[in-house]
Parts: structure tokens; sequence; C-alpha cells
């Protein structure tokens, strides 16, 4: 019997935040990247995990060189230590791999091998985010179900918030997960809040969830110039989008943490594991 989860000390676990979204292209990577690089900023240890499994590209937006890829981890040809890639003095990014099927669809047993061993990696941070993927593919619900805390990245797009709302409505009925934060990216203060209103709305009428807004993130020109030179914005924004950015930014970091889900990664991914065979065995019961 493997007691680990429980020997884990909470306090001296570190914050583990899963950055996800309904759907592609609403800014999901560009808010873990600076959110990364904002806390190592702050003096925290961070790691930044590429989990858009498949289709990483946190590398590619920080203008890095990936050493290698998970599939390798997996695979037991290089540890996660091997494929580690320094993004600052305080920030390392875990690459996920690019273009690889085998990594977009990962048996159970090969998740298992791969959170195992970023339980013991995490250990050595302050602050780890998961950049996951978009939708509510099977990779998507584990890592983000797996986290301490899940920040859901929306836009005004209405498939945005319809897709935003579907993967909050799969990860409450289906990982027991119903705390939330909020934020609203390509929108000023208005139109967030707009925005906010109608996701809680509909969750509020159908879901038992608790949705935390934490802020936006306004559009600009700066964004497009940051991704497209592999630049941070603060290297190439105006001060008066920084400061928008930092405000977001510090906002997320502000939130107490959820103490029913402290224990890093490994943990969580036992409370997930426990929490699905007791539903089986319900189900089971049920069925008899």
């Amino acid at each position: 019997m493997n007691n680990r989860p429980e020997e884990i000390t909470p306090h001296h676990s570190p914050q583990v935040i899963a950055v996800s979204s309904g759907k592609g292209g609403v800014g999901k990577t560009f808010i873990s990247v600076h959110l990364a690089a904002r806390s190592a900023q702050l003096g925290k240890r961070v790691l930044l995990i590429d989990a858009d499994l498949g289709l990483a590209n946190v590398d590619i937006m920080l203008g890095l060189t990936a050493k290698g890829s998970i599939l390798q981890v997996i695979e037991g040809q290089a540890s996660l230590n091997d494929i580690l890639v320094k993004g600052g003095e305080r920030l390392d990014v875990l690459p996920g791999g690019s273009g690889l099927h085998e990594l977009a669809h990962l048996s159970a047993a090969h998740q298992h091998i791969l959170l195992d061993e970023l339980d013991k990696l995490t250990q050595n941070y302050d602050l780890v985010l998961v950049d996951t993927g978009a939708g509510i593919g099977e990779n998507v619900l584990f890592y983000a179900s797996s986290s301490e805390t899940i920040l859901i990245v929306l836009s005004p797009d209405p498939t945005s918030l319809t897709d935003a709302y579907a993967l909050i409505k799969v990860l409450s009925n289906q990982r027991n997960t119903n705390r939330f934060m909020v934020v609203v990216n390509q929108a000023d203060e208005a139109a967030a809040q707009m925005v906010f209103r109608r996701l809680l709305a509909v969750s509020d009428r159908y879901l038992d969830v608790i949705l935390d807004y934490v802020g936006c993130m306004p559009e600009c020109s700066s964004v497009r110039t940051a991704i497209q030179s592999q630049k941070l914005l603060y290297s190439c924004g105006s001060q008066e989008h920084v400061d928008s950015l930092n405000k977001l930014i510090d906002s997320v970091l502000s939130r107490p943490r959820q103490s029913s889900r402290v224990g890093g990664l490994q943990f969580s991914w036992q409370r997930t594991l426990n929490e699905g065979l007791h539903a089986n065995n319900i189900r089971a019961d049920e069925a008899i």
C-alpha cells in the first residue's frame, strides 16, 4: 500500500494551478507563461509544465529550445530533469512535445507514471503551473482535476463561453471539482464582467460550482507582437497593458489556497483515483 500522499506535509507542498480553456485561441498559454514569469519575478521558484501534450508550444512562446519530450520520460529513455529547460533565474519549463500522437492519447498507466515522476520533481518549487490543452479531452480533464486550483481562461467569443461552461460542467460532474478561478482575456473590464455574469448565471442554474472572477486582460496589438517575436509582453508592451497584466496575475496569486486540495499533483491524483473507484463501486451496487 502506498501511503505517500498522506505523508506529504501540505505546508511544504507547492501550489499547483492548472490553466485550462474550453477552446483554443483564447490566450491560455499566454496567461500561463506570464503567470509563471511574474511569479518568478516576485521571488517564487516556479515550474511551468506544458501539458498540452501533442500540441505543446510553451517553449516556442518563450523562445526556448526543448531538449526532449515527456514521451521520452514515459518510455524510460530520460528523466524529467534531463528535459527540463531554464526559462529564467527562478523559472524552469518542462516541455511537452509537439506533433506526437502518443502524448495526446496517454493510457492511464502512462498518466500514473508521469504524475509519479512529476510529484518528485515539483517538491523543489513554490508554484507549479500546468498549461493543459484546450477542450474536454481525457488528458485535459486528468491534469486539471489533479491540480490544486483550476484557472479557466475564456474570451468574449460566444463559442468560448459555451466551451468554457462545457469544461466546467464535465470537471464538476465527472471529476468532483467545484471551484474555479475565471479570467476573461481579450476584453476590457466592462466586457469581461458581462461575459463572467453570463457564465455565472448558467453555472448557478445547472451546476453546483463556485466561480471566482479574478480579472481580465484587454486586447492589444502588443500581445500579438510579443507572441510573434517569442518575447514576454514585459519587453515590448505599453506600461498600461503591462500594468493590466500584472494586476490580473497578482489577483490570481493573492487567492488563498484550497486546504482540502493541498498536497501536490500525486496527492491530487490519488484523491481523484479514489473518487473514481468510489463512483464505480456505487454504479456497480446500483446495477445489482
